[in-house]
């Protein structure tokens, strides 16, 4: 692991603690626990901050040629935080265009809809069958993804997985873990 990938997992896991989430789990702590206190909270943000600088000058002084993070994609807390939930359920796509959307001026590579439903079946959420079609699974409809299956004008079925407000959260909450998979990935 190169220093921006730790100053990146460094950061990644700092967010999860200034957004009250166990940074391995994902899961919420609880309401008593040291990181839900506001002191703790600013200085985990300045932290963020600080890292997110680093990660940017340690980018700018790479060669153009080196694999530097931000011809990969990234988005800053400050981008994260303006991210919008969907009252009703959308679909995969329309994350990513959400994403996209907040992340349009840093220069990073566009989020692929690909990349989360990868990331979504290499955790449990959804699973793909012979036909290449991807489903909730058990765990994904306890989160909020629900499968619909359509007809079109010629009778063919397909098949949408729709994402509640939670389950959009999720992805949100986890876009770094699912850049990293895609780069692991398409590295390998």
């Amino acid at each position: 692991m190169n220093d921006i990938s730790k100053l990146k997992q460094a950061k990644l896991f700092l967010e999860k603690l200034a957004n009250g989430r166990d940074p391995i789990s994902g899961e919420r702590v609880s309401e008593n626990d040291i990181v839900r206190d506001s002191r703790i909270i600013s200085c985990l943000d300045t932290a963020v901050e600080a890292l997110e600088r680093k990660i940017e000058e340690l980018c700018e002084n790479q060669d153009s040629d080196k694999n530097c993070e931000r011809k990969g994609f990234f988005i800053t807390a400050s981008q994260a935080s303006q991210l919008v939930l969907c009252d009703n359920g959308c679909q995969v796509s329309d994350i990513a265009k959400e994403i996209n959307r907040v992340t349009a001026d840093n220069g990073s590579k566009i989020m692929q809809a690909k990349w989360i439903n990868d990331w979504l079946e290499s955790i449990g959420m959804l699973f793909r069958n012979g036909n290449g079609n991807r489903f909730a699974t058990i765990d994904g409809n306890n989160l909020g993804i629900t499968t619909e299956v359509r007809q079109s004008s010629n009778g063919k079925e397909s098949y949408t997985n729709l994402f509640s407000t939670q389950a959009q959260k999720f992805i949100y909450d986890n876009i770094e873990t699912i850049a990293a998979q895609h780069c692991t990935s398409a590295a390998e």
